[in-house]
């Protein structure tokens, strides 16, 4: 009786392990094309390699793993940066379930990664001050890769998963003027000294 709960314990904390080990990162890069059709750009930001996909029989351990890192951190910037990396994770996985032919997990996935972008904007009524001016650029360079991801899956989808896409996007553009605003909304403390 022992050696089975010794052994059970053990492969417990395997797999606890390997869900908990910090991914690799993976470069995404695509073509967006901006009012220039001659000129494409590349949005210079890379995507968390997601590990598991959405089809894995094990993704729903990993999802219960994130949902209780979530809700253990308290510190508003360290809660934000871990909702970026969701939806980073989340985005290039709806890339990859399309790479797979799965449209419609894909844009499941892609719905619910800007959904933790959403999220993140929501953390920064919290922050106990006002963010650097390159945490701002942060968040909106990485908007501005998921756009062009989103864009790039919108293209290579049809009916309702492309419908979703496009909306998704107009999504992620509410979450950056959200950002936009709040970094151009003067504190209580500013508008004292001016």
């Amino acid at each position: 009786m022992k050696k089975i709960i010794q052994s059970s314990l053990v492969l417990f904390i395997s797999v606890c392990t390997v869900l908990l080990i910090p991914l690799s990162k993976s470069f995404a890069q695509e073509v967006l094309s901006v009012q220039s059709e001659s000129t494409p750009i590349y949005v210079e930001y890379e995507l968390a390699f997601p590990g598991m996909l959405p089809d894995h029989p094990l993704y729903k351990a990993k999802i219960m793993r994130d949902r209780i890192m979530a809700f253990v951190t308290s510190n508003p910037q360290k809660l934000a940066d871990f909702y970026l990396l969701q939806t980073d994770k989340g985005i290039l996985a709806a890339a990859m379930l399309v790479d797979k032919n799965n449209s419609k997990l894909a844009a499941t996935t892609a719905l619910k990664a800007e959904h933790n972008f959403t999220l993140l904007t929501q953390q920064l009524f919290r922050f106990p001050k006002k963010p650097e001016t390159a945490f701002y650029q942060k968040l909106k360079t990485a908007a501005a890769k998921h756009q062009e991801v989103l864009a790039s899956l919108e293209k290579r989808t049809t009916g309702e998963e492309a419908k979703t896409f496009e909306t998704i996007i107009e999504f992620s553009k509410k979450n950056v003027q959200t950002i936009t605003d709040f970094q151009t909304k003067k504190t209580f403390e500013e508008s004292l000294l001016e």
